[in-house]
């Protein structure tokens, strides 16, 4: 709740007293659900870019294959 940079100033005096009204035991739930939200966020980009690896991956075996066939004149 403290990284509220970039928000509007309306926004951060809303979250700030919002958060101010929570008890200990509530903030430590809210953050954690952050925490959740942040790791989930974190692993679908991982995954998006675990498969961007595997596309470049094909693509290169496919420029190789194709500069073969170019070297041994069958293209």
């Amino acid at each position: 709740m403290h990284d509220l940079a970039g928000k509007g100033p309306i926004m951060q005096t809303v979250m700030t007293q919002t958060w101010e009204l929570l008890t200990e035991e509530q903030k430590k739930k809210v953050t954690v659900m952050r925490m959740d939200m942040i790791i989930k966020f974190l692993e679908m980009k991982i995954c998006n870019l675990e498969k961007m690896i595997e596309i470049k991956k094909e693509a290169i075996v496919n420029v190789r294959k194709a500069q073969e066939m170019i070297k041994q004149g069958k293209c």
